[in-house]
């Protein structure tokens, strides 16, 4: 195996991350990672250490471990693991490695700040999309040949002239600490000892790629906590001609006005407290009407009078009512809220289609919890939790640039990948690529691999949640864990 020689190897690189990822030139998007580009970044936010050529952990590597982190589960994911990795890519490249203990790493950790790898996973997104068409139209014949999933071969259908971005919130826990408690609170339904520090996101990702283009994090609950405020905060990352589809949580004046004020299009479905059929509505059809929105007249409490007044009077928006009839289930009909008046050139089918594919927020989002296991966050203080949390992120853009690369070099849609088995395949090769050159059998078996599977096809597909085998019981703790070794200590 031709390993690479350790006098040209500099530790300093983020080159480092273009061998691990099964890079070559001949790919599409290979120069997505850019580790000049990624040296800026660090070098924009200051972050230099470990520059003496004898150093192990500097920046390029100590990131590279945190991210091998993200890639297994379990007992591979901890910090020991994380540190025989790099001990094992030490001694591969020539060098002596004299310790395995996990001080070094740890404390070289602390000081990468959630903000350098929160700009590395925004360029990353930013510069594959740039270098993708997602706007061109593709016929039946096109998105049966890619294998695109049905939503998006609807969508595709039709030219959108911007991104179309998918936006859903989740909650996510860290671990029980003081520190973590008070910049997390925990549920305030529980008892205190009994709950964890919980975290509110909110995600942006595209529909076409399903790269991550922003998210916002804040406590679970409190003031400004909320999804809509989160989702506030990212409004500058949207630019006009964008598409924002979302549920109807989502669907209310202040965010339409704010997207229309940017030239982003907004699909809603219509929130339950509006009405469907308002009688001043102006008919288009049996299924569709125009209807005029009403600046509130109270202005909201997180809002300046001066914001208030610079609010139009009036929004205009098209209700298009949507009925899905699915084998075995009643007749479902709801109503979509979209700033999209155009009926010609975008219909009533065009729209439920659109509003069907926001499902895949769903699926990216079960990824970044479930595959990546970003549930759970192992830190212990609120400026670590921030740092695994974009570190997941950042693995995730990692992973569906490769899907990327794979469906283009195949021809196949991205949505029509496995997530699941293109991260495996660069768990396998994380270590591998980063001590060998990327050969052109290495590189070749990095594309096929994500393609091997099809995902997204199955529509309408139902199946019980139920496992037929069983988890072994453990008993509930129902107090703090103090207050129970008290009351064990006191039996003995």
């Amino acid at each position: 195996m031709p390993f690479i020689s350790s006098s040209r190897v500099n530790a300093a690189s983020f080159s480092l991350f273009k061998r691990s990822m099964l890079q070559d030139a001949s790919l599409p998007l290979s120069d997505v990672i850019n580790d000049q580009r990624w040296q800026q970044v660090f070098n924009k936010h200051d972050i230099d250490f470990g520059s003496d050529p004898d150093v192990i952990y500097t920046p390029a590597i100590t990131l590279w471990a945190l991210i091998s982190q993200v890639f297994f589960s379990g007992e591979q994911r901890s910090c020991k693991a994380a540190v025989i990795r790099v001990a094992s890519l030490w001694a591969a490249l020539g060098r002596r490695v004299c310790s395995t203990n996990t001080g070094a790493y740890c404390r070289a950790r602390l000081k990468l700040s959630f903000t350098v790898i929160r700009d590395l996973v925004q360029q990353l997104a930013a510069d594959a999309e740039a270098a993708c068409d997602q706007n061109c139209v593709q016929s039946r014949e096109q998105s049966a040949a890619r294998l695109s999933p049905s939503s998006v071969a609807d969508v595709k259908s039709r030219s959108t002239g911007g991104r179309i971005l998918l936006v859903d919130g989740f909650t996510i826990t860290a671990a029980d600490t003081p520190e973590n408690q008070r910049a997390y609170p925990q549920n305030p339904a529980q008892k205190p000892g009994l709950g964890f520090p919980v975290l509110r996101c909110v995600s942006l990702i595209s529909m076409t790629t399903g790269l991550l283009v922003d998210l916002v994090s804040g406590p679970y609950s409190g003031k400004g906590s909320g999804e809509t405020a989160l989702l506030w905060q990212m409004l500058d990352a949207l630019r006009p001609g964008d598409i924002l589809v979302a549920d109807s949580y989502y669907c209310t004046y202040w965010l339409v006005s704010a997207c229309h004020a940017r030239g982003v299009q907004i699909l809603m479905k219509n929130h339950h407290l509006r009405d469907n059929h308002p009688q001043t509505a102006r008919r288009l059809s049996k299924q569709e009407r125009l209807v005029t929105w009403s600046r509130p007249s109270v202005c909201p409490a997180w809002m300046t009078r001066q914001e208030f007044w610079r609010q139009p009077l009036t929004l205009t928006l098209r209700l298009v009512d949507v009925q899905i009839s699915q084998p075995g289930y009643r007749a479902k009909t709801f109503t979509i809220a979209t700033t999209i008046t155009d009926q010609k050139a975008c219909p009533a089918r065009w729209i439920a289609a659109l509003y069907q594919s926001r499902w895949l927020v769903e699926l990216d989002i079960r990824s970044i919890k479930c595959s990546l296991g970003m549930d759970i966050l192992r830190a212990k203080s609120p400026g670590m939790v921030l740092t695994e949390l974009w570190s997941c992120l950042l693995a995730y853009n990692l992973i569906r640039l490769k899907m990327l690369q794979s469906g283009m070099a195949t021809g196949r849609d991205p949505r029509s990948l496995s997530f699941t088995t293109t991260q495996q395949m660069l768990a396998a090769n994380w270590l591998l690529g980063a001590v060998t050159k990327t050969t052109e059998e290495l590189a070749t078996l990095g594309q096929q691999i994500p393609s091997s599977e099809r995902v997204g096809h199955r529509t309408g597909r139902t199946e019980p949640r139920a496992n037929k085998r069983r988890t072994k019981a453990l008993a509930l703790l129902k107090q703090p864990r103090y207050h129970y070794h008290q009351q064990r200590r006191a039996i003995i």
